[in-house]
C-alpha cells in the first residue's frame, strides 16, 4: 500500500539535529517562541526556497485573493513554521504535564468518542496545519494512537525520532510491510491510527486529485484502509491560539473515502484537507512542495511549450 522510502547515513548531521532539538527543549517556551518567530521573520525577508515555494503555492490554491493578502499568509505561515521547528523541543522532550497544559480546548472530541465506539477502527487524519506533533500527542493522551510514518531520509535519526515520538504514549508504525500488517490488526481491534493525509506518496502508492482545484499526486492508502475495514474516519489539527496553547480540532472525515474509483476516493480525501486548511490557511505548511510531482499530460504540454517560448519554471 505504501512503497519503501530510502534513507542515507549521515552520522554528523543526525548527530547535530538531534543536539539542537534537545537544546530547544532545555528553553523556556516563551524563549523558543521567540527564536521561532525569528526564523520565520528572516525565513519571509531573505530569498530561499521555503518563501518561494510558499509563494507558487498560495498564488495557486488562492488565485482569488490579492496579492496583499497571498503574501499575507505566505508571511504568517513561515512563522508558524519557524514556531514548529523550536516547538519540536517542548514535543519530543516535554514532560506529559507541561504539554497537557498547553491545551486550551478539545473541539470536536464527541466525534472521535464516536467513531471509537463503532469498535471498526479509527482513522484520524492531520493535515500539515498547525503542530501535528502536538495533535498526536493530545489524541494519544485521550483515545491511544498508532501513528504510520516514513523512516526519515538520514537513518540515524530514525531511532530517536520514533522513541521521541513514542515516550508519551504512542505507539510509531514505519510505512513498510511489517508496520502495516501491525496497521491492520490495530484497526481490527478497534483501534486509532494515524496518518498525514497530505503528504505525498511514493512511486505506485498514490493517484493525481485536485487540491484546491490543483492536480497533486496524493495517497490511495486512506481509500484502501477505509474500503477494506470501514474504518471511520475523523480529521483534526491543532490550532496555535493568541494565548500560545493549542486548540485541537477533530471533524468527521469527508464522505466518499471508501469509493472504489481510487481518483474518486482521493479527490474526496483532498476536499477533506482543504476545508481545514479553508479555516486557518496561516498556519498550513505551504513550503511543502504539494505539487512538486507532476501528472505525466503537463509535462508533455510544458516541455511542448517550452520548444516555441522557452524554459518552463519548476513546480513547487
Amino acid at each position: 500500500m505504501m512503497a519503501a522510502k530510502t534513507s542515507k547515513s549521515s552520522p554528523v548531521v543526525a548527530a547535530v539535529v538531534r543536539s539542537t532539538i534537545r537544546g530547544l527543549g532545555r528553553l523556556s517556551l516563551p524563549n523558543a517562541r521567540r527564536l521561532g518567530r525569528g526564523i520565520g521573520a528572516l525565513l519571509w525577508r531573505v530569498p530561499n526556497q521555503f518563501r518561494d515555494a510558499s509563494l507558487r503555492n498560495v498564488r495557486r490554491c488562492f488565485p482569488e485573493l490579492g496579492e496583499e493578502d497571498q503574501r499575507r499568509i505566505v508571511r504568517v505561515s513561515l512563522i508558524s513554521t519557524g514556531l514548529n521547528v523550536v516547538e519540536a523541543g517542548a514535543m519530543f522532550h516535554g514532560s506529559a504535564e507541561q504539554l497537557q497544559e498547553l491545551e486550551e480546548e478539545v473541539v470536536g472530541s464527541d466525534i472521535l468518542d464516536a467513531a471509537v465506539a463503532r469498535g471498526r477502527g479509527v482513522l484520524a487524519l492531520g493535515p500539515h496545519l498547525g503542530n501535528w506533533e502536538y495533535l498526536s500527542h493530545a489524541i494519544a493522551r485521550g483515545w491511544g494512537l498508532v501513528g504510520l510514518y516514513r523512516p526519515p531520509r538520514i537513518a540515524e535519526l530514525d531511532t530517536y525520532l520514533r522513541q521521541s515520538r513514542e515516550r508519551l504514549g504512542t505507539e510509531m508504525l514505519p510505512a513498510t510491510g511489517s508496520g502495516l500488517r501491525r496497521l491492520v490488526r490495530v484497526l481490527k481491534e478497534g483501534g486509532v491510527v494515524g496518518i498525514l493525509p497530505d503528504q505525498e506518496p511514493l512511486k505506485g502508492a498514490g493517484v493525481f486529485a485536485p487540491f484546491f482545484g490543483v492536480s497533486a499526486l496524493t495517497m490511495t492508502l486512506v481509500g484502501s484502509l477505509v474500503r477494506r475495514f470501514d474504518a471511520a474516519v475523523v480529521i483534526g489539527w491543532a490550532e496555535r491560539t493568541e494565548s500560545g496553547r493549542f486548540r485541537i480540532h477533530i471533524e468527521k472525515g469527508p464522505a466518499g473515502l471508501g469509493d472504489p474509483d481510487p481518483v474518486r476516493a482521493a479527490t474526496r480525501l483532498n476536499l477533506g484537507v482543504e476545508q481545514c486548511v479553508r479555516k486557518t490557511p496561516e498556519q498550513y505548511t505551504w513550503s511543502y512542495r504539494r505539487f512538486r510531482t507532476r501528472p505525466g499530460e503537463e509535462l508533455a504540454a510544458r516541455a511542448a511549450g517550452s520548444d516555441s517560448t522557452g524554459p518552463t519554471t519548476a513546480a513547487g
